[in-house]
């Protein structure tokens, strides 16, 4: 098949979909992408489509994809797509090919198995092949069904038995499209997006900066948002919907899950199905998030009537407190409105307690850890432009929106500023002090006499008549009928003749116009009835002015941000300790290693100025906070050892010596022999800096040094070669963080021995992002037959490093590079730049490939980064690039001498290897 036939199908004057610019014939595309459309035309379908050959080879699949290893899904496989339809959504008019609506409903990355040529596999009729999206995962086999009628192209799709099968898992259930978050009558019906599921992020790497070690609480109150009139946008803030369902906080533990209304009542007589389940919808052995559960009407908007219908929440009060659900939550509701938990923080994880971890940081790390499930879901946000979220909530009928300061901390049982509430309907919780009945119909019950509390006071406010149908008013008639009193509950009782008065114990929530000049309800709402709120927190809610809340909001974030803790915080960690976050648990000192290697006895040492032994860590260590340091046959003058560079994670100048002479015998080979451009901090990663190329003129004799012959008259002439641990030891005491060797030798500086691969994320790319990426030059690496060293960077990227043989050229490797990463970059060309000036990226990553010149520099393997956590610019296997737990900056300088006696020196390699450059 080709794009022919394809395009013959299809009138591009009249139909929104691609016409494609390539063939099959033109150059196979790095990339192995994967995409599955869910199609609504004559019937409803899904299209799977592989990126193969430059084209997406697609399958109709009626039922969908399954995760079931029992369900064998037929599909038909059809004509090639063009790869610019692997991110089309719309709708296709009528009388055009496939008319009806799309939807992204899934889309990642494939590998084939058992083959390195996945077209050839097709044409045989089997193909294997190993997925990783965002809904489906694992390994599949699509097999042709064999057929003597030629005229038959029938398949099946089948998922193999791993640890990513779900019994019973059904397409069907997982709505929603993973580009837009859009439904396909959202589609068809011209929605706009209300979020972007992959919208960048502002900074990919997850700093649990204010994370501590503690126990896990059993309960945390929770944080409650403030209203506000008015909207706004800001870049500092987030926007999320605001939800019309119940507040519930999940504690998971044990691999089973307690769920908690905001007055921790037990809320799994509610939720019986979330409660009873296996929490698999969370990768944690222990963790506490907070969301809300609700019930999803036909468009998939949260209803919360459909909820009481649902849960039977039509009556809750008994007379002795009690709150149960009613014979309305019957098998019938049961069999209602979907209910789905969406979680929108996350409080505690595996020891960890995060209240003091900024909000977006504590949004990364709950969406890393939330797997895909029919009933549990991330809520996603959108960043800064709160007013078209207003908007856009508006017009699909809902609640409002919230926003929420990107660093705000978590603070429990408070209404804080720095979550707002921007409603679009008024709503208003009250407390049930009695009810007046009605005439006719409705003459057991006409309306519900209400209040808020001031103080110990409960204040009348009004009545609620209307909204409530006959069931309801039945099960609120008879249960408050338990509660009857004598005497009204109200400070000053209204004067309502044929009231019947009860004990406040219930609440509900109205809907409402406004508060008249006498505090009085106009036009308010049955909406229902509210579980776990304790009467006596329910105050009347008046939304204050938005801009000087939010100036407030910010103002005191800024002014308490890490000063002090909310008391509920410090009453749940005072035995705990901080987390560096770099997210490594443990002391904070850099222990001494064991027998592994890095550490020697001085008869296990050939050369004593490469490896530091122990005796020479022990003499380090009873130091005062200066003093000389004899270590690998030099004396090294040591000063200000206890003064803090990193202080977030709390490392020392001492640490920092420690690691670069402990790290001496795997660092060294990198370094040896090559001009050295070197980052001082004399004041630690939280004051200035400044780049030294320069050999300064206070250096020991012993430092190896090297004049650049070609330097210009404003250039450095004299360049430091660390060749030995006691100049890794004088480095680190010069507060020398960074380290930049050049990528050629002193005595061959215009020959590079290395070609150097850079992805630089600009400030909305994500490390998902940074790492598709790198798995795409892994892939294009494979192909060409070259191999690479990858390494993140402890920041926020991904460097690969490429030996190669002697005798190419700077002008040599930089086009070859260039010419790479442009195939690359062409695989997801919207989320790439090619700007020099990172001011004119949109925020966007670029592919760098600029720094394989003389004198241009990336960190060495090993090298300590200047950074809050004091991360590591680690080598990986590129195996590990699949690992859900890399981050960036997952490595300190304590855990990095751990991870390389374990696993050794991943990097050896580039040592050795002599490779030529392929033509591209």
């Amino acid at each position: 098949m080709s794009l022919d036939r394809y395009r013959r199908k299809r009138d591009f004057a009249l139909t929104p979909e691609p016409a494609g610019g390539g063939a099959r014939g033109s150059a196979p595309r790095p990339g192995r992408r994967f995409v599955v459309q869910r199609h609504r035309a004559t019937r409803l379908h899904y299209d799977f489509r592989l990126e193969i050959d430059g084209v997406l080879m697609s399958w109709a699949v009626p039922r969908g994809p399954s995760l079931d290893p029992a369900a064998r899904r037929m599909g038909v496989h059809v004509e090639d797509h063009p790869l610019e339809y692997f991110d089309f959504e719309g709708v296709i008019p009528r009388g055009q090919y496939g008319a009806g609506d799309v939807i992204v409903w899934d889309w990642g990355t494939f590998e084939p198995e058992e083959t390195d040529d996945p077209s050839a596999a097709v044409r045989g009729g089997e193909l294997k092949l190993r997925i990783q999206g965002e809904k489906l995962r694992g390994r599949f086999t699509l097999v042709r069904i064999r057929s003597d009628d030629p005229s038959k192209d029938d398949w099946l799709l089948i998922h193999k038995r791993d640890e990513s099968a779900v019994p019973g898992w059904d397409a069907e259930e997982h709505p929603g499209s993973v580009k837009s978050g859009r439904t396909n009558d959202e589609v068809k019906a011209g929605v706009p997006a209300l979020w972007d599921p992959d919208a960048p992020a502002a900074e990919a790497a997850i700093d649990l900066t204010g994370a501590v070690e503690a126990p896990m609480p059993d309960y945390i109150a929770p944080m409650r948002a403030t209203a506000v009139s008015g909207v706004f946008s800001d870049e500092d803030w987030l926007f999320e919907l605001k939800l019309d369902g119940y507040r519930v906080e999940g504690i998971v533990r044990d691999g089973k899950v307690r769920l908690w209304t905001r007055n921790k009542q037990d809320a799994a007589r509610y939720f019986p199905d979330l409660a009873e389940a296996r929490p698999t919808w969370i990768d944690a052995r222990t963790a506490i998030v907070d969301g809300e559960v609700v019930a999803l009407d036909e468009e998939g908007r949260p209803d919360f009537s459909r909820l009481q219908d649902r849960t039977g929440m039509r009556g809750l009060a008994s007379k002795r407190g009690e709150r149960r659900p009613s014979k309305g939550g019957g098998s019938e509701g049961m069999r209602g409105a979907p209910l789905v938990y969406f979680l929108f923080d996350l409080l505690y994880l595996d020891g960890r307690l995060l209240l003091e971890v900024p909000l977006e940081e504590r949004k990364r790390l709950l969406r890393s850890v939330v797997r895909d499930h029919p009933a549990v879901r991330y809520l996603s946000h959108i960043e800064a432009d709160g007013e078209s979220f207003h908007a856009a909530a508006g017009e699909k009928g809902l609640e409002g929106i919230v926003a929420k300061l990107r660093r705000s901390r978590y603070e429990p049982d408070r209404r804080a500023r720095t979550w707002l509430k921007l409603k679009i309907r008024r709503e208003q919780e009250l407390v049930v002090g009695g009810y007046e009945p009605g005439q006719g119909s409705h003459a057991d019950l006409g309306s519900l006499i209400v209040g808020v509390y001031e103080g110990k006071r409960l204040v009348f406010c009004g009545h609620v008549g209307s909204g409530i149908d006959t069931r309801t008013r039945r099960d609120l008639v008879r249960r408050l009928d338990e509660l009857r009193i004598d005497a009204p509950p109200f400070s000053e009782p209204p004067p309502i003749r044929n009231a019947r008065w009860v004990e406040p114990r219930v609440v509900i929530r109205a809907e409402f116009a406004e508060w008249t000049r006498d505090d009085l309800l106009r036009q308010a709402s049955y909406k229902g009835e509210e579980i776990g709120r304790d009467p006596k927190s329910v105050v009347r809610e008046r939304a204050v002015p938005v801009g000087p809340t939010v100036a407030a909001a910010e103002r005191e974030a800024t002014s308490t941000a890490r000063a002090e803790k909310p008391a509920q915080a410090g009453k749940l960690a005072q035995a705990g300790k901080p987390v560096p976050p770099a997210r490594r648990r443990g002391s904070r000192r850099l222990a001494a290693p064991g027998a592994a290697g890095l550490v020697r006895d001085p008869q296990d040492i050939g050369d004593p100025a490469e490896a530091v032994t122990r005796d020479e860590l022990d003499a380090l260590d009873s130091l005062g906070a200066a003093g000389t340091w004899s270590v690998g046959g030099h004396d090294v003058s040591l000063t200000n050892l206890d003064k803090v560079l990193f202080p977030a994670a709390g490392y020392t100048k001492r640490d920092l010596v420690r690691y670069y002479a402990t790290m001496s015998p795997i660092l060294l080979p990198y370094l040896r022999g090559r001009p050295l451009n070197t980052d001082r901090w004399p004041n630690g990663v939280d004051g200035g800096h400044f780049w030294q190329k320069q050999i300064p003129s206070h250096a020991p004799q012993w430092v190896a040094r090297w004049d650049y012959p070609e330097a210009g008259s404003t250039e450095s002439h004299t360049y430091v070669v660390a060749d030995r641990v006691a100049t890794m030891a004088w480095l680190a005491n010069q507060a020398v963080i960074d380290l930049h060797p050049w990528t050629s030798r002193c005595e061959s500086y215009r020959s590079p021995t290395y070609a150097l691969i850079d992805i630089d994320p600009g400030e909305r790319t994500t490390w998902e992002q940074v790492t598709e990426f790198a798995r795409l030059y892994r892939t294009a690496l494979e192909h060409l037959g070259v191999t690479g060293f990858p390494k993140v960077t402890g920041k926020r990227g991904v460097q690969i490093w490429v030996p190669i043989a002697d005798g190419y050229t700077f002008d040599q490797t930089r086009d070859w590079v260039g010419q790479l990463s442009k195939a690359v970059g062409g695989a997801m060309p919207e989320l790439v730049s090619w700007e020099w000036e990172k001011a004119g990226r949109g925020g966007r990553a670029r592919l760098d490939y600029t720094q394989n010149a003389v004198n241009k520099t990336l960190v060495a393997p090993y090298a300590v980064r200047p950074v809050k956590g004091a991360s590591v610019s680690a080598p990986i296997e590129w195996e590990e690039l699949d690992d859900p737990e890399l981050r960036p900056d997952r490595w300190d300088l304590r855990s990095m001498v751990e991870r390389v006696e374990q696993r050794g020196d991943l990097f050896a390699g580039a040592l050795e290897l002599r490779q030529a450059l392929p033509g591209l």
